[in-house]
């Protein structure tokens, strides 16, 4: 059997934990007597962290980039340590993955603070060749770069690696450099299943 790359995201694909999130970065803004625009969460969906804290900032919050990212790890972290569960299924693709051989990495837009202790939890980080953040990189997955970078990085080909990932941009941006990728299909992500299903190379259903 041929060994390959496979790069998972973690949120909504490895993690049913997109209910920690919603609506939590208009509370925030709430908090500060902000109105969210209209394109509000268009646009942090595809944003990393510290991005989120720069846009805050922008639409008028008057704290600084640390204490706002502080402020959401704050909000989130005890959910990762203590409730989130996996995505049902998901431990048992890593474990039959990993005795195959290959590499698996993670890939997330969250931060490394509270996703590790999840992971732990779960029994499901020694799979884990890597844990990569989307903020040590200095990256986002608004582009195949990301991807591109991590093919290298572990000496494969995108035609070489799988991604499974469950937001439409992220989908996007695997197919655009030439990866196979694996849609997760869950509640997050049916307004945009049409045009997931379009793209992606196969749908994991859960």
């Amino acid at each position: 059997m041929k060994k390959k790359l496979y790069l998972f995201d973690m949120d909504g694909t490895l993690l049913d934990s997109m209910h920690v999130w919603s609506d939590i970065d208009k509370r925030f803004l709430s908090k500060h007597n902000i109105t969210a625009p209209d394109d509000f969460s268009e646009k942090i969906a595809a944003m990393t962290l510290p991005e989120c804290a720069d846009y805050f900032i922008e639409l008028g919050v008057k704290k600084s980039k640390d204490d706002i990212i502080s402020g959401f790890i704050k909000d989130v972290e005890e959910e990762y340590r203590l409730h989130i569960p996996l995505i049902p299924g998901m431990d048992d693709v890593l474990k039959k993955l990993h005795s195959e051989g290959h590499t698996i990495c993670l890939i997330t837009s969250s931060e490394r603070s509270y996703i590790i202790p999840a992971l732990k939890r779960l029994n499901i980080y020694d799979y884990f060749t890597e844990v990569y953040t989307s903020t040590e990189l200095g990256m986002n997955k608004r582009s195949g770069d990301i991807y591109k970078k991590l093919c290298d990085m572990h000496g494969f080909s995108p035609e070489d690696t799988v991604v499974y990932e469950d937001a439409l941009f992220a989908i996007n941006s695997a197919k655009s450099a030439g990866c196979h990728v694996v849609a997760v299909y869950g509640s997050d992500s049916r307004d945009n299943f049409e045009d997931i299903a379009d793209i992606a190379d196969e749908i994991y259903r859960y």
